[in-house]
């Protein structure tokens, strides 16, 4: 007799509740803002309304709960399927779309909570702030030395120390105007200040590095 054919099968346990989870890091993110490293997971869970049992389907501790929220941060300048369906873009047009993104992120005033969590953390958890900017500003980093290296592969722009290339990038895209927005002495960029910020970054990029005689220079100094 032919034995019925199995349905595919599925993973044991409950399925993930995505509403759940976004509460979650919600709730996390508010409270580390406002009340600091100090906050207690269970404090977090009641404040998203979920069980305790739910932060630890995703993570070990406090400290990993705070990666993870700034992961999410980081997401919202590039993902990783993003950054990868432009890595073969035209780099003028690869480093304004990621540029836009980044400027973004960074301009709020929020990141200068997240510097305060930072530096009152790292007493008690030395590690903690070389894993905040790994997952977050140092993961953009990285992103950013990757398409400007890729661009030198494809003789977009000459051989260059892409690491430096980057850091100077990021500087002509923030300026003084990230310190003054971070300490509140101005409000943040509106769309069309960071439209304009991002593209003379890049078009002033692309003059210094744009030939090959002003890149040995500046790799020199």
């Amino acid at each position: 007799m032919k034995q019925p054919e199995e349905g595919p099968k599925r993973s044991r346990g409950r399925p993930k509740d995505h509403a759940k989870i976004t509460a979650l890091f919600d709730a996390a993110r508010d409270l580390f803002l406002t009340r600091g490293i100090d906050v207690t997971l269970e404090e977090i869970a009641r404040h998203a309304n979920v069980a305790k049992a739910t932060i630890y389907s995703r993570v070990a501790s406090k400290e990993e709960l705070i990666e993870a929220v700034i992961r999410r941060e980081s997401d919202l300048t590039i993902t990783d399927d993003e950054f990868h369906a432009s890595e073969n873009l035209p780099i003028k047009e690869a480093l304004v779309a990621f540029g836009a993104r980044y400027l973004k992120f960074i301009n709020g005033r929020e990141l200068h909570g997240w510097d305060r969590l930072m530096a009152s953390a790292s007493a008690a958890h030395p590690d903690l702030p070389r894993k905040f900017f790994d997952a977050g500003p140092g993961r953009a980093q990285k992103m950013l030395v990757e398409i400007i290296g890729n661009a030198c592969a494809r003789s977009e722009l000459p051989a260059l120390d892409s690491g430096v290339a980057a850091d100077d990038l990021t500087g002509l895209w923030l300026g003084f105007v990230n310190l003054e927005i971070k300490l509140g002495a101005r409000e943040p960029l509106t769309d069309a200040e960071i439209s304009q910020k991002v593209s003379r970054g890049v078009d002033l990029f692309l003059k210094i590095y744009g030939t090959s005689d002003t890149v040995v220079k500046l790799s020199r100094r």
